[in-house]
């Protein structure tokens, strides 16, 4: 009995160390704002799905306050656990025309990637769906695995940098985002 005891106490206690650690995890990942490596929106072109040369230089043209680069793949098993939750964020923003989405598909193939989205509801917001099969991404942005997110402002500066899969509809991301948009606004 009493080893019965002591077995669920250590079970409660894993777990709510379990639970705190998560939870300053994520509250550091998103204290730390300057851990970017990148500081300015590299100058870089990508492939669309329908084989056209992208720039994102070029769609900064207009003035978009924000522009969120995200790398993932298909073949990826944490990027396509992500995706959906990722989707349902960007939903937030539809409408704006002052946030703008690149989702970076890496070394993946075309079929799989439109096969894939046909399974996922889309928001109609603004997002361009890229392919990078030549590595562009380690070269010149740095990213070392999938999914990554860059958030850059409307001056081009990288404002954040999100390393591995990521709880996009918690409140704390949607703070954020607005303070983000705050800075990007008051750079316009």
């Amino acid at each position: 009995m009493l080893n019965r005891i002591i077995i669920i106490g250590f079970i409660i206690l894993s777990a709510i160390g379990y639970s705190l650690y998560q939870k300053n995890s994520l509250e550091s990942q998103l204290a730390s704002k300057d851990s970017s490596i990148l500081g300015k929106l590299p100058k870089s072109t990508f492939e669309t799905l329908d084989g056209k040369i992208f720039d994102p230089e070029q769609f900064y043209s207009g003035r978009i306050g924000l522009l969120i680069v995200h790398f993932w793949g298909t073949w990826c098993a944490p990027c396509e656990a992500e995706l959906p939750e990722l989707l349902t964020f960007i939903k937030r923003f539809e409408g704006r025309r002052d946030v703008k989405f690149l989702l970076v598909a890496v070394n993946d193939e075309k079929y799989k990637i439109e096969k894939h989205l046909k399974t996922l509801n889309i928001p109609a917001a603004s997002i361009e769906w890229l392919i990078d099969n030549r590595n562009i991404h380690r070269d010149i942005y740095g990213t070392t695995r999938v999914p990554e997110t860059y958030v850059f402002s409307s001056d081009k500066t990288t404002l954040r940098k999100y390393m591995g899969p990521q709880e996009w509809n918690k409140t704390m991301f949607f703070q954020s985002f607005d303070e983000f948009l705050q800075i990007s606004q008051s750079k316009l």
